[in-house]
C-alpha cells in the first residue's frame, strides 16, 4: 500500500496515524474505549496536536475525489542559498497534503542543496528528514561520485544521534556506492562502523530472515562491505583483508542479536568466504549452521545460504551433518525449503564426496511431500538442461537416482506426486517409454490437463503412440467430471501414428469418455 523506500520514522508515523484515526472514529461514534485504548489515543493526541478529524469525513475513505488542489499545499524551496539554509532549519510539514520540492532539488541541483546542508552542519544543525531525502536522491548513479566526494567528510562529523536517525538512508547510500566510490576509503569504513555500533531496537523477523536482512541497516552495511570486497581480485587462501577481518569477526558475535542480519548475508557468501579464508570461516561462520546449537541462528544461516546456493565439496565436508539435518527443519525454512530440496537433489545427481548414497537416500526420505515434489521438479529441470542428451542423462543420472535414492515404500505414493512424476516421464523425451516403464508404479488417476498438453506439445503421442496411450490410460479415470482439454487431439495423433491401437480397449475407453462430453 505504501512506497518501498519509506524510512522507519515515516513508516512509524503512518502506522500511528492509522491507529489514532480508528480510535478517534470509534470514540466519536459513541463507543466506549477501554483503558488501554484511551491511553493510546491520548498519547497520540499529545504527541501530534495537529492531527484533527476531517469535518467532511473524507478520512473515512481510502480515496477522495475532488479538486486536484483541494486542501493540498505545495511549497517551493527558496532559490537563494542563504534563504534555503534558513528554510531548512524549519521542521518539515508532516501532513499528507503538504509537499515541497526538496528531494527533486537534490536531484537537479546538487551543488546548492549540498552546500546548504554543509553550511548547517557547520552550525551543528542536522535536519534529519532533509538529510534522509537528500541521501535517497543522491543514490542515483549520476550523483554517487559527487555526493560521496563532497558529503562523506560532512557525514563523518555528524553526531552519533544523527547517524542513528539516518541509519537506514545512510546504509542504503553506502551500499549503493560501495562498488564504485573513489577516495575517502577510511571514511567509508568509519561510517560503516558507526552504523554497526548503533543499538538497533527493532528486533528480528523470524518469518523472513533474508527479506529482513537485506532491508535492515545492519544488512545493508554488510552488503556494502561485501561489494567493496568483491571489487578486489579474489583468490583461494588469500585471507580476508585487514579492513574486513575485524568487522566480519565482530558481526559473528552472537551476543548482539541485530548482527544476525549480517550473518544471513555472510552465509549467502559462505562459499567465497571459505575459499578465500577457510580458517576464519570455520571459526566464525560455520558454527551458525548447526541446528543443535541454535535453531533460530541455523534457520537464518541456511536461509541466507539457500538464497543463492552452490555445492562446493570442501565446504560441504564440514557442514554435511547440519545440511543433512536441515531436512527435518524443512517447514521452518519457508520458501527456502524448495531451494534446499533442489540443492539436495542436484547433490544426489552428481554422486561422490562428500555424501554417501545411504545418506542421500535417508535425507530424501526425510523430506516432507512438498520437498519430494520439488525434488521431482528438479529432475525435470536437469533433464531439460541436458538438451539433445536427454536420453543419456536419463539413463546415466536420473535412473540411477531413482533406483538408489528415491524412497521405495508405497507410503510415499500420493496423487500430489503423480502429476510431477508424469511430467518427468514426458521430460525424458527420447527415453519416454523407458521412463514410463520405470515410474508407472508412482502414477495414478489425476486431473491431467497440463500433462496431456505437454504430451501433445512435445509430439510424444505421435512418436511413441503405445507409451502415450499407456500413460493416458493410467492418468485419466472413466469417472472424470471432464476429459482433459487436448485428449481428443492426443487420441487422434495416436491413431494416426498406429492405426491398430484404435481397437485397443484402452483407446476405446478414452474415446468414449471424450465423446461423452462433446
Amino acid at each position: 500500500m505504501f512506497r518501498g523506500d519509506l524510512d522507519t520514522e515515516r513508516w512509524t508515523q503512518i502506522g500511528d496515524h492509522e491507529i489514532w484515526l480508528r480510535l478517534m472514529k470509534m470514540a466519536s461514534s459513541g463507543a466506549a474505549l477501554g483503558e488501554e485504548a484511551r491511553a493510546a489515543r491520548d498519547a497520540f493526541c499529545a504527541k501530534n496536536p495537529e492531527w484533527k478529524l476531517e469535518e467532511d469525513e473524507r478520512d473515512e475513505f481510502p480515496f477522495w475525489m475532488g479538486n486536484v488542489n483541494e486542501g493540498r499545499k505545495f511549497i517551493v524551496t527558496p532559490r537563494r542559498r542563504r534563504e534555503l539554509v534558513e528554510w531548512l532549519k524549519q521542521p518539515p510539514g508532516t501532513g499528507p497534503w503538504q509537499e515541497d520540492d526538496w528531494r527533486q532539488r537534490c536531484r537537479d541541483q546538487f551543488v546548492s542543496t549540498a552546500y546548504a546542508l554543509y553550511a548547517l552542519s557547520r552550525e551543528n544543525v542536522w535536519p534529519v528528514v532533509r538529510w534522509r531525502e537528500a541521501l535517497q536522491a543522491w543514490g542515483e548513479e549520476r550523483l554517487l561520485e559527487r555526493s560521496w566526494h563532497y558529503m562523506a567528510p560532512v557525514l563523518a562529523r555528524a553526531p552519533v544521534e544523527v547517524i542513528a536517525a539516518l541509519a537506514h538512508s545512510l546504509s542504503w547510500w553506502l551500499q549503493t556506492l560501495a562498488k564504485s566510490f573513489v577516495g575517502h576509503q577510511d571514511l567509508f569504513f568509519a561510517l560503516c562502523r558507526q552504523v554497526l555500533s548503533i543499538d538497533h531496537q527493532d528486533g528480528l523477523d523470524s518469518d523472513n530472515p533474508v527479506d529482513r536482512a537485506i532491508n535492515h541497516p545492519i544488512g545493508l552495511i554488510t552488503e556494502a562491505l561485501l561489494r567493496w570486497w568483491y571489487r578486489r581480485e579474489l583468490g583461494d587462501d588469500q585471507g580476508l583483508p585487514d579492513e574486513l577481518d575485524p568487522i566480519f569477526t565482530r558481526l559473528c558475535d552472537s551476543q548482539v542479536s541485530a548482527y544476525r542480519h549480517a550473518r544471513v548475508l555472510l552465509a549467502a557468501h559462505a562459499v567465497t568466504l571459505f575459499r578465500v579464508d577457510s580458517e576464519w570461516t570455520k571459526r566464525n561462520l560455520l558454527p551458525y549452521f548447526n541446528w543443535e546449537t541454535s535453531a533460530a541462528e541455523a534457520r537464518a544461516a541456511w536461509e541466507g545460504f539457500l538464497w543463492s546456493p552452490r555445492l562446493y565439496p570442501p565446504l560441504f565436508e564440514l557442514i554435511k551433518p547440519a545440511f543433512l539435518d536441515t531436512a527435518r527443519h524443512y517447514a521452518e525454512l519457508g520458501d527456502a525449503g524448495r531451494q534446499y530440496a533442489t540443492l539436495l537433489t542436484f547433490a544426489a545427481l552428481e554422486p561422490g564426496d562428500p555424501f554417501t548414497t545411504d545418506e542421500l537416500k535417508a535425507v530424501t526420505e526425510a523430506l516432507p511431500e512438498a520437498g519430494r515434489q520439488e525434488a521431482v521438479r528438479t529432475l525435470m529441470v536437469a533433464l531439460d538442461g541436458a538438451g539433445e542428451q536427454r536420453a543419456e542423462y536419463w539413463r546415466n543420472r536420473v535412473l540411477p537416482y531413482w533406483k538408489s535414492i528415491w524412497p521405495k515404500s508405497s507410503d510415499y505414493k500420493t496423487s500430489a506426486l503423480a502429476g510431477p512424476i508424469a511430467e518427468l516421464c514426458i521430460a525424458a523425451r527420447e527415453a519416454f517409454p523407458e521412463a514410463l516403464d520405470e515410474l508407472r508404479h508412482w502414477l495414478q488417476p489425476i486431473g491431467s490437463d497440463f500433462v496431456v498438453h505437454r504430451l501433445r506439445e512435445d509430439n510424444l503421442s505421435s512418436r511413441y503412440p503405445k507409451a502415450a496411450l499407456d500413460l493416458l490410460n493410467i492418468l485419466i479415470d472413466s469417472h472424470a467430471q471432464w476429459p482433459p482439454h487436448n485428449l481428443g487431439k492426443c487420441l487422434n495423433d495416436i491413431k494416426t501414428a498406429d492405426p491398430a491401437l484404435e481397437e485397443d480397449g484402452r483407446y476405446r475407453r478414452l474415446m468414449e469418455l471424450q465423446h461423452r462430453y462433446e
